[in-house]
C-alpha cells in the first residue's frame, strides 16, 4: 500500500519546489531595481501585462492551497485602474487574497465606493459595458465579507439596489450582495423602513431582478417575518401573473414552465405566514378576513389549485424536476395552512403525493414520503392517507435507505388505533430483513407505536418480546425499562401474571438474548409468585431457568439476577439452598456491585427480623406517572423537535389516556394500602424512567 502513495508524495514535493521557485520570481518582479517604489508600495516599472500576469499567478497559487502574503500593493494598483481588463484582475485577486479585516482594505474603500455608485461610460465600441465596474465591486464585497467593510459599504449597496439608474444586471447582483451582508450582520437592514424599497423592487418587470429580490426578501423575512407581511399582496400578484396568466419573457420559460425558480421562491415566502393569508375552509367564511386581503386570499386559493391540477409532469428529466419542485412547494404551503385551509386542496395534495410515492425516481419518492408525513399531521387527513398504506409498505423494501427511512416515518405518522396492529406486525416482519443501518430506528418506533396504540397490553408485551428475539442488540435499555413500568403500573386483569409466564417461557431456551434475561429476571422477581402454582413454573423452576444464563451474562445482568435470587429465596423455602452457594461465590466477585449485593443479601436474615426482611423484599409500588416517555425523548434526540414523528409521538392516544387513568387509580390504591401498613408513610419516590434505580435492589 505504501508504494502506491510514493508517486503522490514525489509529485507533491515537485509541486512545492515549483511553487516556491515561482513565488521567489514573482517577489523579485514586484521589487523595483534601485528600491524606488511608488507611494502605495507597488513597482512603477511593471507594465500592465506583467502586473496582470503575475497577479494571476498569485491567484492560481492561492487556489492550489499555498499561502500568498505579498503582492497586495500590485492588486490595489489594478483595482484603481480605469481599464476593465485590469480592474477585473484586481477585483478577483482582492476577493481571494484579502480579508475584510485586512488593514490594506481601508486604502481601497474609496475606490470600491466610487466603482459601486458611479457607472463608467464606455469610451470604445467594443469595451466593457458601463455597469461592469459596479458588478465587479458588488461581487467583491459579497465575497470578502468583514464587519468593518459591511459597516462602511452597506448603505451604498442599498442605494445601488434601488437606484433607478441601475441596470437589471446590477440590481440582481446588489440584491444578492445585500443578502450576503444581512446573513453576516442582520442589523444592517431596518426591516420596516426597508420594506417599501423591496416593494419597489417587486414591481420591476425584469424576472431576473424579481428572482434576486425574492431571494433577498425571503432571507430578510426568515429573520423577522412581521416586518415584511405588508408585501404579501405583491408576492401573490407576481405568482398569479406566472401561474394564471403565464406572463413570462421567453428567456425565462424553462421547458414551457414560467420561471419555476421564481415560483418556488414566492411559495416559500408565503409559507412564512401560515395565519395571515389562509383561504377559508369549506365550512367557514371569509368575513373575518380584512377587506384588503379577501381578494388575495381567493386569488391564492385559485393559484394553488391550478398548480395542483394543471401542472403536467413530463418524462423529460429537466422539466420533470422543475415541475416537481413547484408542486412540492405548493403542497408545503397547504401543509403550513393546516386544518384551516380548504379540505379540497388537502385532498388534491394527498392524491398528488400518492402518485409521487409510486414513481420510479427515488428523489421524487423520498420527497413524496417526506411531504406526506407532514400532511398526515393535519386533522382530517387520516382516512385519505390510509389509502396509500400498501404503497408505503412497499417502500420499506426500497433499495435506497433514505427512502426506507422516510417510509418508516410515514408509517409511524399514519398509525392509529384502527391500523396499529397491522402496521406494527408488518414492521416486525420486515425487521427480519432490514439492514443494520435502520434497525435501531425501526425498533424504537415499533416500541413507541406498540405502547401508544395497544388496546390489549398483552399484545404490547408480545411485540416487545418479538423485537428482543429478532433484533435484541438494537433494543435499548429504555425499551425494556418501559415494559417494566407499564406492567408494574397495571395490576388490573392478568397482565402481570401473563407477562411473568411469557417471559419465563422466553428465557427457558439456553440460547436467548441477554435483554430477555434481564427483563425476565426483573419481572419474575416482582411477579413470579403469581404463576408459582402453575405446572413447571414453581419458584425453584424459575430459579433454574434464570440461573442457566448466569455463566454467559454480563455483570449488569448478574446484578439483576442477584436481586431476583434474593426475592425468590424470601418467597420459596426450597430456593434458599440453591441461592446460598451463589451468594457465597459472589462475595468474592471482582465486580464490586455484585459482591456488595451478595454480601448484603446473605447477611440480611441475621441482621434483621423476618418482618423487616419481608418489608425490604416486598413487591414494589407503582411507578410515578411520567409526563414524557423515555422512548419519546430518545426519538426527539435522534430526529429533532420539528420531526413529524416526534410531533406524532408527543400526542397521547386514546389508549394511552385510558391506561393513564387506570395507572393513577392503581397508584392511589397502593398508596392507601401502604399508608395503612406503615402508619401513613408515603411510597418511595424513584426514577420513573429506569426501573433499576432503587426499586428492586436494596
Amino acid at each position: 500500500m505504501l508504494s502506491s502513495f510514493l508517486p503522490l508524495i514525489v509529485l507533491k514535493e515537485e509541486e512545492t519546489k515549483r511553487v516556491d521557485k515561482e513565488l521567489a520570481n514573482i517577489r523579485k518582479q514586484f521589487t523595483p531595481k534601485g528600491g524606488k517604489v511608488a507611494e502605495d508600495g507597488s513597482n512603477p516599472a511593471l507594465s500592465s501585462y506583467q502586473r496582470k500576469k503575475y497577479v494571476w499567478k498569485l491567484v492560481y497559487i492561492h487556489v492550489l492551497g499555498y499561502d500568498v502574503d505579498f503582492g497586495h500593493a500590485e492588486v490595489m494598483v489594478l483595482v484603481r485602474s480605469s481599464k476593465y481588463s485590469e480592474k477585473h484582475v484586481g477585483y478577483t485577486a482582492l476577493s481571494l487574497l484579502l480579508r475584510g479585516d485586512d488593514p490594506m482594505m481601508n486604502t481601497i474603500l474609496n475606490t470600491i465606493r466610487k466603482d459601486l455608485t458611479t457607472p463608467q461610460p464606455s469610451e470604445k465600441k467594443n469595451s466593457a459595458p458601463p455597469d461592469a465596474g459596479q458588478s465587479l465591486a458588488l461581487c467583491s464585497i459579497a465575497n470578502i465579507i468583514g464587519l468593518e467593510l459591511i459597516q462602511a459599504l452597506h448603505s451604498e449597496v442599498q442605494q445601488t439596489l434601488v437606484a433607478k439608474s441601475s441596470s437589471p444586471n446590477v440590481k440582481k447582483k446588489a440584491a444578492l450582495c445585500l443578502l450576503r451582508l444581512v446573513r453576516t450582520s442582520p442589523k444592517v437592514v431596518a426591516g420596516r423602513e426597508f420594506a417599501p424599497q423591496v416593494a419597489q423592487l417587486l414591481q420591476d418587470r425584469h424576472l431576473g431582478v424579481l428572482t434576486s429580490a425574492m431571494s433577498l426578501l425571503y432571507g430578510l423575512a426568515s429573520q423577522i417575518p412581521g416586518d415584511y407581511e405588508s408585501l404579501i399582496p405583491y408576492v401573490v400578484h407576481i405568482l398569479g401573473m406566472l401561474v394564471l396568466k403565464k406572463a413570462c419573457a421567453r428567456e425565462y420559460l424553462y421547458y414551457r414552465t414560467p420561471s419555476p425558480w421564481l415560483q418556488i421562491k414566492l411559495l416559500k415566502f408565503l409559507q412564512l405566514y401560515p395565519t395571515s393569508l389562509v383561504p377559508p375552509a369549506e365550512n367557514g367564511n371569509a368575513k373575518d378576513a380584512p377587506a384588503n386581503t379577501a381578494g388575495h386570499v381567493a386569488q391564492l386559493s385559485s393559484i394553488v389549485s391550478k398548480i395542483l391540477t394543471e401542472t403536467d409532469v413530463s418524462d423529460s428529466i429537466n422539466k420533470s424536476n422543475a415541475d416537481h419542485a413547484v408542486l412540492f412547494e405548493a403542497v408545503n404551503l397547504i401543509v403550513t395552512w393546516g386544518s384551516s385551509g380548504p379540505a379540497q386542496l388537502r385532498e388534491g395534495a394527498m392524491k398528488l403525493l400518492g402518485k409521487f410515492i409510486s414513481v420510479r425516481e427515488p428523489n421524487i419518492r423520498y420527497l413524496g414520503l417526506l411531504t406526506m408525513a407532514k400532511l398526515a399531521q393535519l386533522e382530517g387527513s387520516a382516512e385519505s392517507i390510509k389509502k396509500h398504506q400498501a404503497t408505503v409498505l412497499v417502500s420499506l423494501k426500497d433499495a435506497d435507505i433514505s427512502v426506507r427511512r422516510r417510509a418508516l416515518d410515514l408509517l409511524f405518522v399514519m398509525c392509529d388505533t384502527d391500523n396499529a396492529e397491522r402496521i406494527v406486525d408488518e414492521l416486525v416482519a420486515h425487521l427480519v430483513l432490514a439492514d443494520a443501518a435502520i434497525r435501531e430506528e425501526m425498533v424504537l418506533k415499533i416500541a413507541i407505536l406498540a405502547e401508544k396504540y395497544a388496546t390489549d397490553l398483552r399484545w404490547y408485551v408480545d411485540t416487545i418480546l418479538k423485537l428482543i428475539s429478532i433484533s435484541g442488540d438494537h433494543v435499548s435499555d429504555a425499551i425494556w425499562h418501559r415494559v417494566v413500568q407499564i406492567v408494574t403500573n397495571h395490576p388490573q386483569g392478568d397482565l402481570q401474571a401473563y407477562t411473568a409466564a411469557t417471559l419465563l417461557v422466553a428465557a427457558s431456551p439456553r440460547r436467548c438474548h441477554e435483554t430477555a434475561v434481564r427483563v425476565a429476571a426483573y419481572v419474575l422477581g416482582e411477579f413470579g409468585f403469581l404463576i408459582a402454582e402453575r405446572p413447571g413454573m414453581s419458584g425453584e423452576e424459575q430459579f433454574r431457568i434464570l440461573h442457566q444464563h448466569w455463566a454467559t451474562s454480563e455483570n449488569q445482568t448478574r446484578a439483576i439476577l442477584t436481586s431476583t435470587y434474593a426475592k425468590l429465596a424470601n418467597l420459596y423455602e426450597e430456593c434458599r439452598p440453591l441461592v446460598a452457594p451463589v451468594f457465597a461465590r459472589c462475595t468474592n466477585s471482582v465486580d464490586v456491585e455484585i459482591q456488595q449485593r451478595a454480601a448484603e443479601y446473605a447477611s440480611m436474615r441475621e441482621a434483621f427480623t423476618p418482618d423487616q426482611v419481608e418489608d425490604l423484599l416486598r413487591e414494589m409500588p407503582p411507578f410515578e406517572d411520567n409526563k414524557q416517555s423515555a422512548l419519546e425523548q430518545r426519538l426527539r434526540e435522534k430526529e429533532g423537535d420539528d420531526s413529524a414523528a416526534v410531533v406524532k409521538a408527543a400526542r397521547p392516544s386514546r389508549a394511552e389516556r385510558e391506561r393513564a387513568a387506570q395507572s393513577k387509580a392503581a397508584a392511589k390504591a397502593a398508596e392507601e394500602v401502604q399508608a395503612e401498613a406503615k402508619g401513613n408513610v408515603g411510597p418511595i419516590e424513584d426514577d420513573p424512567v429506569s426501573p433499576m434505580s432503587g426499586r428492586l435492589f436494596v
